[in-house]
């Protein structure tokens, strides 16, 4: 079977930490895939509203993911502490590739990475449907 690997950047510029949730976790009473999913996407909007935008105006443009990867590494449960970090890479006129680091940061497995994940996006116009080329001040977050 092929194993997806990701291959992070050396520098993720942002983080936001993060408390595992019950409604987090699945009926093996670990961190569920699925929410890990939304615990990225609730990290990447975190990100958007510190710098004073959202997902849909980074100066009047918004974001569509294009694909998501993640690489699961270990397991979560209910009130574990992690940390995600965001950086960006592959950029091209009109979009990038997120990356996503989540790592416990309490208890004896301090460290310890729960996953990798990579999103893809495009900034889009939404008032005429169209791809737009990435805001200047979207790059200068990484």
């Amino acid at each position: 079977m092929a194993r997806v690997q990701l291959d992070l950047p050396e520098k993720l510029a942002w983080s936001t930490s993060l408390n595992i949730r019950i409604y987090d976790t699945n009926f093996a009473a670990h961190l569920a895939h699925d929410k890990v999913v939304s615990l990225l996407h609730e990290s990447r909007a975190r990100l958007f509203k510190e710098k004073g935008f959202s997902e849909l105006d980074v100066n009047g443009y918004g974001i569509i993911l294009t694909d998501l990867v993640v690489e699961y590494k270990a397991e979560a449960f209910f009130g574990d502490q992690v940390r995600v970090e965001i950086g960006a890479g592959d950029f091209s006129a009109k979009g990038c590739d997120l990356y996503y680091r989540m790592t416990h940061t309490d208890g004896p497995i301090n460290g310890k990475i729960v996953c990798n994940a990579k999103t893809g996006l495009v900034f889009m116009d939404y008032s005429t449907r169209t791809v737009s080329n990435i805001p200047d001040v979207f790059k200068s977050w990484f």
